[in-house]
């Protein structure tokens, strides 16, 4: 990890914390090399169930990369660090869930799209200056925002650079939950907890499933593989018994 980057677990359950909240946590390359890191060690550790991320403070989740800390002029950006971290996150064989404790400017955008699920406070807005200072954002982006939010609200976004307070990112469906600073950790821990109970060959199999198809590259036979491997498993087994016992199921992700 760097400074920037805080990394905890919980049980099932780990958070990485973009720490730089003087900068209201805009990120440097360091820290987008760490969450790398991070995003190896939730993919090699099958116990993990979910992911959280989120900013230091309240003030904002993040304000994207820091632009002090880039250089190497446009050929350096061919290949968009930003972009191949948001693809990884994207495609993390766990669940994601961007924890929204304050405003989301320019790349950080991306990031929280990337991510699964978004809980947010009622104080939280976003905003992507792109096209005001010049920049055409990745294809990549565009349609993560367009898969979450629809062509138009990407629209806004993207060409208007509209901010759009959190009562219009929740009418857009960018938020699956939001709520008030006091609730926000109850909120991100109801949608964590509902992950950690789900089978995890079901869960992370469906999570595959569905990138691959918001992506337009389904495999349909590492599709069916995968449907193959739930109906034989002994999460299933375990699933139907505690149905039948009325109790509470026990998966181990086999």
């Amino acid at each position: 990890m760097t400074e920037g980057i805080q990394f905890t677990r919980d049980g099932a359950i780990v958070t990485a914390v973009i720490n730089r909240s003087d900068k209201r946590n805009a990120m440097k390359m360091a820290d987008l090399k760490a969450l790398h890191g991070v995003l190896d060690n939730v993919e090699a550790d099958r116990t993990i169930r979910a992911l959280i991320l989120t900013g230091a403070g309240d003030r904002a989740f993040s304000a994207g990369v820091d632009l002090s800390d880039v250089g190497g002029g446009a050929a350096a950006w061919d290949d968009n660090p930003l972009r191949i971290l948001c693809d990884r996150l994207e495609a993390l064989p766990r669940v994601t869930i961007a924890r929204i404790n304050g405003a989301v400017i320019g790349g950080a955008a991306e990031l929280t799209l990337a991510c699964d699920f978004r809980v947010g406070v009622d104080t939280a807005k976003l905003m992507v200056p792109a096209a005001r200072i010049g920049l055409h954002y990745e294809p990549a982006g565009l349609r993560r925002a367009m898969n979450v939010v629809g062509l138009q609200a990407a629209r806004r976004i993207y060409l208007l650079c509209e901010t759009i307070d959190a009562a219009g990112l929740a009418r857009i469906g960018y938020f699956d939950r939001m709520t008030n600073a006091a609730g926000l950790d109850a909120a991100v821990a109801e949608v964590a907890g509902a992950v950690a109970g789900g089978a995890p060959l079901s869960v992370d199999g469906m999570k595959q499933t569905l990138v691959e198809l918001a992506r337009g590259d389904l495999d349909m036979d590492a599709a069916r593989a995968r449907i193959r491997e739930s109906w034989t498993s002994a999460d299933m087994a375990e699933g139907l018994a505690a149905i039948q016992a009325g109790r509470k199921p026990n998966f181990t992700g086999s």
